[in-house]
């Protein structure tokens, strides 16, 4: 696991390039705290830090193929690296480490561009081919590892963080405009867009070629899901067949030469993940969650019941409102430099913590995300289900009577208790919607009529109010494709909210303390698989991860196999009406506040912070949304653009 970084700009003398790639690797220490390797020529640098836990003696890198005229830097893990390898040897090329990056090499030389398809894991890999004068950038296909890139005419910039593109030139920090609707509506800005005008993201399953001035990208791989719902012929076949598909994505991610533990909610993903580490032989099994001092939000007891189950090495770290309340600001001011965005997922705050506490005993982690979104998880795949009966009601009664009786009910209730009230009647609203349109309601943390009571009315004409699905074209064809509804919202929660949410949280908060989480159910052998079953393996009646659920029944505790699913995420809505609402609101209103003059509107700002405080309403992610991007512009534009990047 390392920080990547480089440079190509055929202008640049050979001795030019090495203090710059310094600048560009010394902001990636977190991610590579063990080591460090440059490769240098005359226009071109490769740059890295390093993070040993295969080969660690012998595979530093840059790595390169006997004559030279290949070299990489690289990101990630090659999970079936021993059988390129093997397979490579007999085509005659002679080893010299036992690391993965070695076979990327060979593969690049063998095949070209063609390896990637052969790779097996999450990477992000940097390749310059001497003959060719060509640089080759490419991501792992569900995203996991991040890469970012700056074209400035013949000259571009890639790295890990986009804080190593801003070392190289601290004019990149310049913000963009067209970023600010995606950012409220989702918490973060969709690939390839960043919330910089001219640095970009490399899509996940992409791969880029830079070679006389001009950069190619294209995909190297499609996820495709079950265009129909055909009933299974052998459920018990099906079930063997993910058992065996489980232990083995499991099993090679346990290679490592350091210590290795799994992170544990006590949720269904990372019972499964846990059960699986135990049964390949992993000993001491340690295990790591997190919990808070508000019991509806505290999942340890869960979690305590699967390490108890599997005598695991069990360690919990509560978070507790006051101590968090003491140097909020701070905090997030901490997460902002690592995701070098403002980022709108509060569950980003226990994923550092927890992260912070699995370093102090393992260097590696197994996790166990994406099992929702292939799976049918989330309650949301119960909504589609309560849509599909709901459109069946008649007009009067679905669209008119339903609607306004529990309207009439929100507003009897007292100001603290009208959150679920809410909540129901906006389930009614999108309810009777187009399946799209009712997508990405539900998804949206900002509507856009709120977001223009935040806006000032200057700044707001200047943005491209576009659709949601104008930002995502290829989830937008899904929408409008035969599949079964539950299958749409698969692939989009995996493009949208998987791949620029969670695994984005979930990388930078974990190599913020230098931890590499590996994601057994992101295996893309596992993932073509589920996706080719029928939705109702997974959605039975109102039962979510119904086939997942059968095949670990043998393995997991009856209390985890009828757990409510809850979500990894903080008592938010609660704080910011206690303990936090005084700081948080001090922060974003004062007179030296960080928000850009002209931009806010401070009077919408005060409106939403007291209709939260009052119980009128949950505006919990809109302020936190506030805050971050508060803290983002207040590091990376205000001050970056004084001291040159905020790191």
């Amino acid at each position: 696991m390392c920080g990547i970084a480089g440079i190509v700009d055929p202008g640049l003398p050979a001795h030019t390039i090495p203090p710059i790639l310094q600048r560009m690797t010394d902001t990636l220490i977190h991610r590579g705290p063990d080591d460090e390797g440059f490769f240098v020529a005359a226009g071109v640098g490769l740059g890295m830090r390093r993070l040993s836990i295969i080969d660690v003696a012998g595979g530093r890198q840059p790595i390169a193929t006997e004559d030279g005229q290949v070299q990489v830097v690289f990101n990630g893990e090659i999970y079936n690296y021993p059988q390129l390898r093997d397979e490579l040897s007999r085509r005659g090329h002679n080893f010299r480490t036992r690391s993965d990056t070695e076979v990327i090499a060979y593969s690049y030389e063998q095949v070209g561009v063609g390896c990637l398809a052969s790779l097996r894991g999450m990477f992000g890999i940097a390749l310059w081919d001497q003959r060719a004068r060509r640089l080759l950038l490419a991501r792992d296909r569900l995203g996991k590892k991040p890469l970012y890139y700056a074209q400035q005419g013949g000259r571009l910039l890639f790295g890990s963080e986009i804080k190593a593109i801003l070392a190289a030139d601290p004019g990149l920090a310049e913000p963009d405009p067209d970023a600010v609707i995606p950012y409220f509506r989702y918490g973060f800005v969709p690939e390839p867009g960043t919330m910089f005008r001219r640095i970009r993201k490399l899509p996940a399953a992409h791969w880029l070629i830079f070679e006389n001035g001009n950069v190619t990208i294209a995909p190297y791989w499609h996820l495709e899901f079950s265009p129909v719902d055909r009933p299974a012929h052998n459920v018990r076949q099906v079930v063997d067949e993910l058992d065996a598909l489980l232990a083995e994505a499991v099993r090679v991610r346990l290679v490592s030469e350091v210590p290795l533990g799994v992170f544990l909610s006590g949720g269904l993903d990372s019972s499964t993940i846990v059960a699986y580490a135990h049964r390949a032989g992993l000993r001491p099994l340690k295990t790591f969650t997190v919990g808070f001092d508000r019991q509806e939000w505290d999942e340890s007891a869960d979690a305590r019941i699967v390490a108890q189950h599997f005598q695991t090495e069990h360690h919990v770290l509560t978070l507790r409102e006051q101590d968090l309340a003491r140097s909020l600001p701070e905090t997030v001011q901490t997460l902002v430099r690592h995701f070098d965005e403002p980022f709108g997922d509060s569950s980003a705050l226990p994923t550092y913590y927890v992260s912070r506490l699995a370093r102090e005993h393992v260097t590696v982690i197994l996790g166990g995300d994406g099992g929702d979104e292939l799976f049918a998880g989330y309650s949301g795949y119960r909504g589609i289900r309560f849509a599909e009966r709901y459109r069946c009601l008649p007009a009067w009664l679905g669209r008119q009577l339903l609607p306004a009786t529990v309207q009439c009910c929100a507003r009897c209730l007292p100001p603290g208790r009208r959150y679920g009230a809410q909540r129901a009647l906006k389930v009614l609203r999108d309810s009777v919607l187009p399946f799209e349109s009712m997508y990405f309601s539900k998804g949206q943390l900002c509507s856009n009529e709120l977001l223009r009571q935040l806006l000032t009315p200057d700044f707001a004409t200047e943005l491209a109010w576009m659709e949601p699905s104008a930002y995502l074209p290829d989830v937008a064809a899904v929408m409008q494709s035969d599949w079964p509804d539950v299958h749409k919202a698969s692939y989009a929660n995996i493009r949208l909210g998987l791949l620029d949410d969670m695994l984005v949280k979930v990388d930078r908060m974990s190599m913020a303390h230098s931890l590499e989480v590996r994601s057994p159910f992101l295996d893309h052998r596992l993932v073509e698989a589920v996706a080719a079953l029928p939705p109702s393996l997974k959605l039975r009646n109102w039962q979510t991860k119904a086939i997942l659920r059968e095949t670990v029944r043998r393995y997991l505790p009856p209390a985890t196999l009828r757990k409510r699913k809850q979500g990894f995420s903080v008592p938010l809505r609660e704080w910011l009406r206690t303990s936090l609402h005084e700081m948080v609101g001090d922060y974003l209103a004062a007179a030296h506040a960080p928000l850009p003059p002209g931009m806010f509107n401070r009077a919408g700002i005060d409106a939403i912070l007291a209709q939260h405080r009052n119980g009128e309403a949950d505006h919990s992610h809109r302020i936190w949304l506030l805050l971050n991007y508060a803290a983002w512009h207040d590091l990376y534009i205000r001050h970056g653009a004084r001291t040159g990047i905020a790191v």
